[in-house]
């Protein structure tokens, strides 16, 4: 497995000229996964790819990776707390009463089984996940493009001597 991952970095690379590209590639695939977007990810993957002329062979995969069924759950609490901390302590308003009907449904059927005030604090507040979500992705994603580039430019620089000693 490790010798396939090895394999498919060096097509990749030897594919990809672009160091920038490769590095803006791997965030939006971050980016994408760590929002609250999971119905529409590979999609909203491949077009975003195609419109910024990115690498959707780097930014699926990443996606998977990042977003995957044992991560996905704590993804969307840390976006959710986020949220809920954003709307409570910096902005100071109660979004929960903006609820769309069919979440405000929602949460009057899930009441009648789990005490909700025990386990989120209040009723579940759509715009705390995605508000929170895409700053929780955010804050993520913009300082880990200086760190990919930073550690894909000498892998990128090897491959380039391999290539020329061939």
């Amino acid at each position: 497995m490790i010798q396939f991952s090895k394999n498919w970095l060096k097509k990749l690379l030897l594919k990809e000229r672009s160091v920038s590209k490769l590095a803006a590639s791997v965030c939006l695939g971050t980016f994408i996964a760590l929002s609250p977007t999971i119905p529409v990810q590979t999609p909203l993957a491949i077009v975003l790819c195609w419109a910024f002329g990115l690498n959707i062979a780097v930014a699926v995969p990443v996606l998977y990776i990042v977003n995957n069924p044992l991560t996905l759950i704590p993804i969307y609490a840390v976006g959710y707390a986020l949220g809920v901390w954003f709307f409570t302590w910096v902005v100071r308003i109660d979004v929960a009463s903006y609820n769309p009907w069919w979440v405000a449904q929602c949460n009057a059927y899930i009441s009648e089984y789990i005490d909700m005030e025990k386990y989120l604090g209040s009723e579940f507040c759509f715009w705390c996940l995605i508000v929170g979500g895409f700053l929780f992705a955010t804050l993520v994603t913009i300082p880990l493009y200086p760190l990919m580039k930073r550690l894909l430019t000498p892998l990128a620089a090897q491959l380039d001597k391999l290539k020329a000693d061939q």
